[in-house]
């Protein structure tokens, strides 16, 4: 029973932390993931997994240091994101903060699915791989299912005052979970890493 207790309540205070986020985002004016812009790369952010369903997530790219907000991401969605190729630091924050690298090839386009991470009681924005037979691939059932059950939907236009509201508390939190995950191995920072090949 305390458990339960305990459970249910960081389910609510992630949905107090979180909640003023739950209207930034309107479905997207086309479904159809178009190539990037010259010059340009694209990730996809995916979320279908039913688990967690309740705490909203928020990503961002990490650009030295500063966070950019790409979006709240709730189950059952996905955002498209166009950016400058190149090395990349991306994070997620639902009860915890986690993060992914990125090496881009311009003219590509990456997907990423983002899932609960029992480890850190985050969520864990996850490398789809061209091709593994270990790692979520893009030649998979697995990929495809995430990629027809999932909406498009992009920031509204509340989503830059809210991130102007919430950036500070957002900053503290990416500093004290990232001096955490720079102190990972060199091959979990790897299993985070999309690689330039992974697009297409």
């Amino acid at each position: 029973m305390k458990k339960i207790l305990v459970s249910a309540a960081v389910v609510v205070a992630s949905l107090v932390l979180s909640g003023c986020a739950s209207d930034l985002m309107r479905a997207a004016s086309t479904q159809q993931i178009s190539p990037p812009g010259e010059g340009r790369v694209k990730i996809v952010f995916m979320r279908s997994s039913i688990v967690a369903g309740a705490i909203g997530v928020e990503i961002f790219e990490v650009v030295n240091g500063d966070l950019r907000f790409i979006g709240q991401l709730p189950s059952g969605n996905k955002i498209i994101y166009e950016t400058t190729p190149g090395e990349k630091v991306f994070m997620a924050y639902g009860t915890a903060a986690d993060f992914m690298l990125a090496k881009l090839d311009r003219g590509k386009t990456y997907y990423s699915i983002v899932r609960p991470n029992w480890g850190t009681g985050g969520f864990a924005p996850t490398p789809i791989r061209a091709d593994s037979p270990t790692e979520p691939n893009v030649k998979s059932k697995e990929f495809q299912k995430w990629v027809s059950d999932t909406k498009v939907i992009e920031p509204n236009e509340n989503a830059k005052a809210w991130f102007s509201g919430n950036k500070a508390r957002y900053q503290e939190i990416y500093i004290d979970y990232w001096n955490r995950f720079v102190r990972k191995s060199n091959q979990e920072k790897a299993q985070r890493t999309l690689m330039p090949q992974d697009g297409v």
